[in-house]
Parts: structure tokens; C-alpha cells; sequence
């Protein structure tokens, strides 16, 4: 352990959960030759990026989502089966681009990228506010790109760039427990139930776990788009990963020897934790 605390590693650990700019510009560079391609097959009006790159809480895990911007008469026509849709779609690209699929349970397009791969989300803009997307069972999902920006920017403004971290730090958490979560459930979860800031990136990891703990709701609000989103895994499932959490994150607070609680927060978060460039399995210089 190259830290003389657990905040620095903390700190290191954060920086090797951001998304690089090398990581996405091979995704960038293939939305421009998808755009052309849907806009042959379909009347594509505009894109633009969305997901956790746009809301600053994206992970190397994650992906890029590009919004298609259809217009209205697609919904009308695919009003109870948006999942045809974006099959139509996929099987169209995938005589230029192979490897298009649908994926997140039949909400997106995906197609892989050199770094993080590529998702269309095929969007219909409302007239008051935000997008209509595939839900995934044929239906359509109210969502609001614009609003999710801002509302997490000025959280994370208001937390001193404290809460956009600590969000990344959770989501690598649900990686490393095989992902029992919905991600964006937990950017939300971050969002309404941590408001001091003035603790070490430990305590807030340790507090919020208690606070799941205590009380965990099925579904969360969305505060964008006033859509209920869910939390994704079972409650047996649930209630064993929080206990294991809680209990490692209580330990490793409680843990004097640095190194010691290294272990410890490693196995919650995952191998990279407390590691750099000279440690074992990086190269020196």
C-alpha cells in the first residue's frame, strides 16, 4: 500500500474510475457513420449524447448512449411495440456494423467499440419536456437528458465535485458485487440520500451502506422525468449484498493498520483499490 491514508487511496482509486478521453473517442467516431446509417433507414432528426457521460457519473464500464431524435409518427406506429422498432433498426445496421444487438433488455442498439461501445437510444422528443425511449417491454420510458445534467451538476457543485465521485465509487462497487443494481438506481440513491460531504470518501461510502441498511426502497423517482425506476435485484439479494458491505465497510473504518484496511476495501471495491503503477501486475518507471 504506496498511501499514507485511506482518503489517498481513495483519491487514486477515483481517478482510475474516470472515463478518458482515448476510452471514448473510437465511440464518438463511430456514432458519425451510425447517424448516416439510420438517417437511410429512418427520419432521424437530430442526436446528441445522453447516459452517464452526460450526467459526469460515467465509469470505464459503461457505455456511450447516442439519442437518435425520431420523429412523432414513429411513435404512433410503434406506439405498443417499440421493441419492433428498434429491431427494425439493428437489423438494418447490422449489414454495415455486425455486431449491432439490443441490448439492455430490449432499450438500446449496441454496438461494440474499441473502449466502451456505443448504444442508440431511439428517442421521440415531447412537446413539454424531455424524450420518449423503448422501455423494454414494447412500451415507451419518459427520460430528460437536459434536466439529469443539471440536476447532477449542481448537486455536485453544491458538494464541492464530491458527489459525481462518490457516485463512481458506488457504481464500482455494484461491479464488483456483480452488479446486483440498476446503475442510474444508484446515481439516484447518491443523489437523495447523501448531503454532507464533509466526511472522507470512507465514511460516505460507510454511511450510505448503513442508510441501505436500514431502509432500501424497491423504486426510486427519477427527478428529471418523474419515472419510477428500479432498483433491479431481488430483496434476498439486496439485503445480502448491503449486510456484506455494511459489515466490511465497518471494519475497515474501524481497521488502524493502513495497509490492513487497504484489503479490506479492496475486496468490497475491487481489485484496483489501493494499487499504483509499482505495485504487483503494473509496470515500474
Amino acid at each position: 500500500m504506496p498511501y499514507g491514508t485511506i482518503e489517498e487511496a481513495f483519491l487514486n482509486f477515483i481517478a482510475g474510475l474516470e472515463l478518458t478521453e482515448q476510452s471514448v473517442v473510437p465511440a464518438m467516431a463511430k456514432s458519425q457513420q451510425l447517424i448516416e446509417l439510420a438517417g437511410r433507414e429512418l427520419k432521424v432528426n437530430g442526436s446528441f449524447f445522453g447516459g452517464p457521460y452526460r450526467r459526469g457519473t460515467g465509469v470505464p464500464s459503461d457505455t456511450l448512449r447516442l439519442h437518435l431524435v425520431l420523429g412523432s409518427k414513429y411513435y404512433y406506429s410503434y406506439q405498443k411495440n417499440s421493441t419492433k422498432l428498434l429491431y427494425f433498426l439493428k437489423n438494418r445496421l447490422s449489414k454495415f456494423a455486425g455486431n449491432a444487438l439490443v441490448g439492455e433488455d430490449g432499450m438500446v442498439i449496441r454496438v461494440k467499440s474499441p473502449g466502451v461501445d456505443l448504444d442508440l437510444v431511439l428517442s421521440i422528443k415531447l412537446k413539454s419536456f424531455g424524450y420518449l425511449t423503448p422501455n423494454g417491454l414494447g412500451g415507451w420510458f419518459k427520460s430528460n437528458p437536459d434536466k439529469e445534467e443539471a440536476l447532477f451538476k449542481a448537486k455536485d457543485k453544491a458538494s464541492s465535485g464530491r458527489f459525481l465521485q462518490l457516485v463512481k465509487v458506488i457504481k464500482a462497487w455494484n461491479l464488483s458485487a456483480a452488479r446486483p443494481f440498476d446503475p442510474y438506481y444508484l446515481e439516484l440513491l447518491v443523489y437523495y440520500r447523501v448531503n454532507d460531504f464533509n466526511k472522507t470518501y470512507a465514511e460516505l461510502v460507510h454511511s450510505l451502506f448503513a442508510s441501505m441498511r436500514m431502509f432500501l426502497p424497491e423504486f426510486l423517482n427519477c427527478p428529471a422525468a418523474d419515472e419510477v425506476i428500479s432498483c433491479g435485484a431481488p430483496d434476498g439479494v439486496r439485503k445480502l449484498v448491503i449486510e456484506k458491505a455494511f459489515d466490511t465497510t465497518a471494519k475497515a473504518i474501524n481497521e488502524c493498520d493502513v495497509d490492513k484496511s487497504s484489503i479490506l476495501w479492496r475486496s468490497l471495491l475491487g481489485a484496483e483499490f489501493g494499487r499504483s503503477k509499482n505495485d504487483s501486475g503494473y509496470p515500474a518507471g
